[in-house]
């Protein structure tokens, strides 16, 4: 939306865009309080198991993220560990499911 412009003075001599912005602002607003409630709601309705199957799924996330130093002493090692945790965690993640399917 920044590439277009808002040429004229067809607001009562107010800066244009001034009236579309103050509106985007209240949309920002709305929309995240809207998401903030469906974040509580979701949270309330996760089971214990899928809220582990999430907090995994998080940590999972985290450790893709992770970007290796190789300057740093030991580096070698803590990326062994997070592979072999991250390789845990879907394979818990995975026996959570299977016993989810198996359940419902």
């Amino acid at each position: 939306m920044s590439g277009v412009p808002f040429v004229g003075d067809r607001h009562g001599r107010e800066e244009p865009g001034r009236r579309e912005l103050l509106a985007l602002h209240d949309v920002r607003r709305d929309l995240e309080r809207f998401a903030a409630a469906l974040v509580r709601s979701a949270r309330v309705a996760l089971t214990p198991r899928e809220r582990t199957i999430r907090n995994l799924r998080e940590l999972v996330a985290a450790l893709d993220r992770r970007v290796p130093h190789v300057e740093r002493a030991g580096e070698a090692v803590i990326a062994q560990d997070a592979a072999l945790l991250k390789d845990k965690a879907l394979r818990r993640i995975a026996e959570l499911e299977n016993r989810k399917a198996k359940a419902g």
